[in-house]
């Protein structure tokens, strides 16, 4: 299982008209080209445990997720995963 580096982009997406609002993750690579796609997480607490499933602990992913709540836009940078794990939580295609 190969390691994949590179940073994780959470973006609150606001509610507008006929959607809902909701936190979209991305895994931005720093070096090859992998087909990427983003994971929806609904409510805040989807978010946190998103994050744990990749293998945050609960402490790191409820301070991601609140800073992605009140800024809108947050980048965990170095973020090194087996790429199974990803794919596992749909950032992988």
């Amino acid at each position: 299982m190969p390691k994949v580096v590179g940073n994780l982009r959470i973006t609150a997406v606001p509610a507008k008209e006929g959607v809902r609002s909701h936190f979209e993750l991305i895994f931005l690579p720093y070096a090859g080209r992998l087909n990427t796609r983003p994971a929806i997480a609904n409510t805040y607490d989807d978010l946190v445990s998103l994050l744990q499933e990749l293998k945050l602990s609960e402490d790191d992913a409820t301070q991601w997720a609140g800073k992605a709540r009140s800024q809108g836009l947050i980048l965990i940078d170095s973020f090194e995963r087996n790429d199974a794990l990803l794919r596992e939580n749909g950032l992988l295609a």
